[in-house]
């Protein structure tokens, strides 16, 4: 699916197939020593010689072309734990 900049969206554990050159889904949540939330990111076919991704907000990710920036990590120590993102580019 192609987003508008601007446009949100959540990625979960398992798969979110609305990217283009997706899915993205959420491997790994966790909170780091420091208690910031941080999330492992994986899936699409252009990622694969690198393998997952760590993220923490702020990050941003490219996936299909398009520049997604990390807007929150929520419940990052809890089995429905969640982050949003952001279309930048």
């Amino acid at each position: 699916m192609e987003h508008e900049i601007g446009a949100e969206e959540k990625i979960t554990y398992g798969r979110n197939d609305r990217f283009v050159g997706g899915p993205v889904g959420g491997g790994r949540f966790w909170l780091e020593d420091d208690g910031s939330p941080a999330a492992k990111l994986g899936g699409p076919e252009e990622w694969r010689e690198q393998g997952m991704i760590d993220v923490r907000r702020g990050d941003t990710f490219t996936v299909g072309g398009q520049t997604w920036r990390i807007t929150d990590i929520v419940n990052a120590d809890a089995e429905d734990a969640y982050l949003t993102a952001v279309r930048e580019g």
